[in-house]
């Protein structure tokens, strides 16, 4: 009998995991303005993405911004002065130097979401104004990847990232 449970919960497991994550259908991305203000960078490859989040764990949304129109291929936008059709709720807060940050994007019914973005502010500082940082994959040798290209590259390139 016990040797039945180990094995039903060997095979139960990986399901159980595995229904908590919401499916990607796009990646975020961060960078900065010539003022050194944070960009956020939205390219979707399938569906539509509604907003993005940036914590620095998982209970601390340091800003969360909503388009006004679901976002179904790129966007860009200012996340410390968003542009009309974003609406910043809550702002964004201090970002504060040593901290890794997360920046996702979702939809209203977590239908689907962004690949994330973990970044520094140190990071941050040695990207140039229309660069775009995201998440490129596992490096076996040492763990998550984050790449620094142009915007065009990112909306050429981004969506290898989506299965």
């Amino acid at each position: 009998m016990r040797r039945l449970l180990l094995i039903v919960a060997t095979l139960i497991a990986p399901m159980l995991t595995s229904a908590c994550s919401v499916p990607g259908a796009a990646v975020a991305g961060v960078g900065v303005d010539k003022l050194g203000r944070l960009v956020g960078y939205l390219r979707v490859c399938h569906d539509s993405i509604h907003g993005a989040t940036i914590y620095h764990d998982e209970n601390d949304d340091l800003g969360s911004w909503t388009a006004s129109d679901p976002v179904t291929q790129f966007a860009k936008w200012s996340l410390a002065d968003p542009p009309s059709d974003w609406e910043a709720a809550p702002p964004l807060g201090e970002l504060q130097p040593g901290i890794d940050y997360t920046l996702y994007g979702w939809t209203s019914d977590n239908s689907w979401s962004a690949n994330s973005v973990t970044f520094t502010l140190a990071e941050l500082a040695t990207v140039e104004p229309g660069r775009v940082v995201y998440w490129a994959g596992d490096n076996d040798a040492s763990g998550d990847v984050n790449v620094v290209v142009s915007e065009v590259d990112f909306n050429r390139d981004a969506c290898e990232m989506v299965s």
